[in-house]
């Protein structure tokens, strides 16, 4: 039964929460190099001579992050400043739909987003830059321990199948970034499926109706332990808590970014493991983006210097791959070595990695819709929401767009983040106090909404209280069965009280789930950051964008 708040109506305080619904996705310069908008963040690289007649404005998989020093090199050499917006795969894609917004290039992780959203054919001259196949990275202990690698790293041969029985046997469980929200997701699934299919072949529509295919593949995602929507950032995590999360699928260049910190801090690496049936190679691809802006005379000189021979080997001492099926060009240069380590599962020969074929755009449209209405492992989200008398006007306004746009199914859909049939989603309005809880459990999401929108702000900020009722009282009886998040959205600094107490018991809580905080208006960064480190989360800034768009991101990550 859903419980309406019944204060009184609230005298305003203060308008605390100006939102500005500027669209998160337009490109942003940063003469910073790490100004936040919404949750993307912008680098700007410029010649170090100082002297750049023009900046490319580029929308950036978050993966390019790791390859900083090449894009540097390219910048120099070319004399082109670029500004590059990082950002997910399904971002990119929509901003391409739309017809690129204000951006002059992309450079997704790989070609199939530019195919699926270049409908108005304005990307031009693309090229890749690099690749890099996705793999599952898992801790050596881990992969002796499961019978796939010996003491001295060697891997042995692993099938789509081979993972699968680990998952159903216990002995498996990993985390990847989300298939609707992120390239290395989206690719990893599509090879799972068509590895599933054992035909040889691109996938196709029939194999997505095919039941055994589709349950196979079921399974296999029900190990995943937590979700994400950004590959980096994923990597981040699994280096943060290595001990808790030992194996993750993602792009080789981050697993061995993963390694080299690892085993800097005398800590156990993660193994390469290349499934033997059917892998995914993301190729990289930068493209410019015609929108009339006359910008092409600099796109194609940093785009030449970005395959220079010098920048290539930047690459690959960041674990990229280059040259022809994606061998190493500069085998013998010593960064390259230590990237490229046997060591550490990694096989440097492109005649051993099975690729699968992309299939059609329509394909991969329909086995993503599939993913997340029927086959993801499913959600058990708790919004904690700030109803204190500051968000009274524009700043509960705000929050009830958000909870729109990632709880109302048709638009949830747009975005590819609608609730499946398990999925679970719970409301914990607050001020002083935690109010009651309202679930919904799949689509059913109308009487939270209608809670949501119905509840009165008044009041002080008590996020701990609100955090404790989650932790207390509302997580779900088998947290194996879902990947598990609490989010917690805020304007203001919380009172303290009941914080030490909310502290302890989630330290001492048998489960962990993540805190994932949305901050906007007056809320304490210290607050929310300290949370996020606690439960191995990430706060996401709502002050600079469309609350909306930010409401979506927190999703991808559950």
């Amino acid at each position: 039964m859903a419980c309406i708040s019944k204060r009184k109506s609230p005298v305003m305080v203060a308008m605390a929460v100006i939102l500005s619904m500027t669209m998160a996705l337009a490109g942003c310069s940063s003469s910073t190099g790490n100004e936040a908008t919404g949750d993307e963040k912008t680098q700007t690289f410029t010649p170090q001579s100082g002297k750049a007649d023009v900046t490319l404005n580029i929308a950036s998989g978050s993966e390019n992050k790791e390859v900083a020093a090449a894009v540097q090199q390219a910048v120099d050499d070319s004399g082109v400043a670029v500004t590059l917006n990082y950002m997910g795969s399904l971002d990119i894609m929509q901003a391409l739909e739309r017809g690129g917004d204000s951006y002059d290039a992309v450079w997704p992780a790989s070609s199939m987003w530019i195919s699926m959203g270049d409908t108005k054919h304005v990307v031009k001259e693309q090229r890749s830059t690099s690749t890099t196949p996705i793999v599952f990275g898992i801790a050596k202990s881990k992969a002796v321990e499961l019978g796939w690698a010996d003491s001295n790293g060697t891997t042995k041969p692993v099938s789509t199948q081979d993972l699968i029985k680990a998952v159903q046997d216990g002995s498996l469980t990993f985390s990847m970034t989300s298939a609707t929200q992120s390239n290395s997701g989206a690719s990893a699934y599509l090879a799972f499926l068509t590895a599933l299919a054992g035909k040889n072949q691109a996938l196709t529509a029939d194999d997505l109706n095919d039941q055994t295919v589709l349950t196979n593949a079921k399974t296999l995602l029900s190990g995943v332990d937590r979700s994400s929507g950004s590959s980096d950032w994923l990597k981040d995590m699994v280096v943060a808590d290595s001990e808790r999360f030992d194996s993750m699928v993602n792009y080789e260049s981050l697993v061995i970014a993963a390694d080299k910190q690892l085993v800097k801090a005398g800590k156990d690496p993660l193994l390469a493991v290349y499934p033997s049936d059917g892998i995914a190679v993301s190729d990289s691809p930068l493209g410019y983006v015609d929108r009339g802006q006359n910008l092409n005379d600099a796109y194609s000189k940093f785009a030449k210097a970005l395959s220079s021979k010098q920048a290539k080997l930047l690459f690959e001492q960041a674990g990229r791959r280059t040259g022809l099926g994606g061998t190493l060009s500069y085998a013998t240069d010593s960064k390259v070595k230590a990237s490229f380590r046997a060591e550490w599962g990694i096989n440097t020969s492109s005649d051993a990695l099975k690729t699968i074929p992309l299939p059609a755009a329509n394909v991969i449209d329909k086995a993503l819709d599939i993913y997340q209405r029927t086959l993801r492992k499913p959600s058990w989200t708790v919004w904690v929401v700030d109803y204190s008398g500051s968000m009274y006007g524009d700043g509960k306004d705000g929050v009830l767009g958000g909870l729109n746009a990632a709880l109302e199914p048709n638009k949830a859909a747009q975005a590819r983040i609608e609730p499946g049939d398990e999925d679970v989603n719970i409301l914990i309005p607050f001020s002083s106090t935690a109010e009651q809880a309202t679930k919904a459990t799949g689509s059913n999401t109308g009487q939270l909404l209608g809670v949501a929108r119905e509840t009165a702000a008044d009041g002080g900020t008590n996020i701990y209280d609100g955090l404790r009722a989650a932790l207390a009282d509302n997580m779900p009886s088998d947290p194996s069965h879902y990947t598990t998040a609490i989010v917690l959205m805020t304007d203001g600094q919380s009172e303290t009280n009941d914080k030490d107490a909310f502290l302890e018991s989630y330290k001492s809580s048998g489960f962990k789930p993540p805190i994932f905080s949305i901050m906007f208006g007056d809320a304490d960064p210290s607050q929310l950051k300290d949370l996020a480190s606690l439960s191995n989360a990430k706060v996401f800034d709502g002050r600079k964008g469309n609350l909306a768009s930010v409401f979506r991101q927190v999703k991808g990550y559950n």
